[in-house]
């Protein structure tokens, strides 16, 4: 099961796209089910399976001594065939959703435009870095953590925003930066367990949490960013759904001190996000 849904990636590739399904359910309240477009769901979705899998392609090509035993024999053997499945989904689902675009209003498809060009920025330099000696932010010191969330921020909540037409300027969008800052601060609290269970293999120049203040202190901090987390989503969203998810991390996160079987975190934490968009629905349809 850990190989089928998590080394591929279409795990983490469902739970963007219905985190970002949450977000678009909560800003039309509900009226986009009625006409809906799943165009950008299907684009972030497949978006994010490709990076993952060019990110750990990259890995297991220049730094195979940093990824596990099992997932890089895993890569070694399945990493061409995802890589070219990957982007044959992307550049479809990215095409389709393009074409929608052009037909779409000026002002919101430069704003789109704006908004590729950070997610691009994010995503590649996060596995890759051209320029220089070609590490990517996720090597270099500090910068692994805010590039994770302000990169699934952007996706799951920014995107949805621009894409139902909501002003992202002024005081009426600041729920919608609450939002932002809420997700932001669960996804950073979600991915600490990760840095958890490579504290071993992590060269101690990526400086993550863990290697600088030891798991125990590195949790706790990530407690209170979910903590942080479900604040905000009580006070910006339209229900309860993503704060009783943030609420729900807590122990799973307070358990993850120590390293765990591989299914926690490639099933289990990155499901909770496909908990958070679930909940959404499901708190709106009970209410």
């Amino acid at each position: 099961m850990v190989e089928r849904l998590g080394f591929t990636h279409f795990w983490i590739a469902i739970a963007a796209s219905l985190s970002a399904a949450g977000s678009v359910f909560a800003f039309s309240n509900g009226l986009e089910l009625d006409s809906p477009d799943w165009s950008l769901l299907l684009t972030i979705g497949a978006s994010t399976g490709w990076v993952y899998t060019f990110q750990r392609w990259m890995k297991s090509t220049r730094k195979p001594e940093q990824m596990p035993p099992y997932r890089l024999e895993f890569m070694r053997k399945h990493g061409g065939r995802l890589g070219v499945l990957w982007t044959i989904l992307a550049l479809w689902a990215s095409t389709h959703w393009l074409l929608g675009l052009e037909r779409s209003e000026s002002a919101t498809g430069s704003i789109h435009g704006i908004l590729i060009l950070c997610a691009a920025v994010l995503s590649i330099g996060y596995a890759f870095n051209p320029m220089g000696s070609g590490r990517g932010w996720r090597e270099r010191p500090h910068l692994k953590l805010p590039a994770i969330a302000l990169s699934w921020t952007l996706a799951t909540v920014i995107f949805p925003a621009s894409h139902i037409g909501l002003n992202l300027w002024g005081m009426e969008s600041l729920p919608l930066w609450g939002l932002a800052c809420s997700q932001a601060f669960f996804v950073a609290g979600i991915t600490v367990p990760f840095d958890v269970r490579d504290l071993n293999i992590d060269p101690l120049e990526f400086q993550t949490w863990p290697q600088r203040w030891g798991p125990f202190k590195s949790i706790r901090i990530a407690l209170f960013l979910l903590a942080l987390s479900a604040a905000g989503f009580l006070l910006c969203d339209i229900n309860w759904g993503r704060a009783t998810i943030s609420l729900l991390a807590l122990p799973i996160v307070a358990w993850t001190v120590r390293p765990r079987k591989e299914a926690v975190y490639s099933l289990l934490l990155d499901g909770l996000l496909i908990l958070q968009g679930s909940a959404v629905f499901w708190f709106g349809v009970s209410n």
